[in-house]
């Protein structure tokens, strides 16, 4: 869950890149384009070529808005709406939706798992649980943030996260636990706003 003061940082931010401020947007950029590339792939589960696509969208309205920013959420949750709406948008337009092609790579795997995977109800809830933490996540402190990342994603043991974070293995332990239960906590946050 993303404190006041996490949203008054993004604010400051927002208004420097708004201003001009050529660190503030690279600071801008290597805190959220990563993230935001993420959200679009796996909320929009097109094409890669696709998702470059939206997400340069995304970036250039972001920024084109950014003075619209009040801070009323996080940066990063305001990100996603801008990201939604173009996929939204990419959606409803006409001659955008491509029709797979058996030369694509990945689509002979991808018909050999239709008999033996998920139905796509289950791939459309799975994409949209992925997209729904990478938000969740992008809401969190940063220290929150590369704990989970590196414990759960990069699978690295605890004593090496400690060692990445500058903590003994213990306080390690401890912020991993309070870091699922902030991530919970922005989960269930989310759900209730849906």
């Amino acid at each position: 869950m993303a404190t006041l003061a996490a949203f008054a940082e993004d604010l400051a931010l927002a208004r420097e890149v708004a201003a001009g401020s050529d660190r503030a947007l690279r600071d801008f950029y290597q805190r959220h384009a990563d993230p935001l590339f993420a959200f679009i792939a796996h909320r929009s589960a097109a094409p890669r070529e696709d998702v470059e696509d939206l997400w340069q969208e995304c970036l250039i309205a972001a920024l084109d808005s950014i003075p619209t920013y009040r801070g009323d959420s996080a940066l990063f949750t305001w990100l996603c709406g801008i990201a939604r709406h173009k996929i939204a948008d990419r959606g409803r337009a006409p001659g955008t939706r491509r029709e797979p092609s058996l030369e694509r790579d990945g689509a002979r795997q991808l018909a050999n798992a239709i008999d033996t995977g998920p139905l796509p109800e289950d791939l459309l809830q799975q994409r949209d649980t992925r997209a729904a933490v990478v938000e969740a996540l992008m809401t969190l402190p940063e220290t929150y943030r590369r704990a989970l990342v590196a414990r759960y994603v990069d699978e690295q043991p605890v004593a090496q996260v400690a060692a990445c974070l500058g903590l003994g293995y213990k306080a390690t332990e401890s912020l991993l636990s309070r870091a699922r239960e902030a991530l919970r906590r922005a989960l269930d946050e989310d759900n209730l706003n849906d």
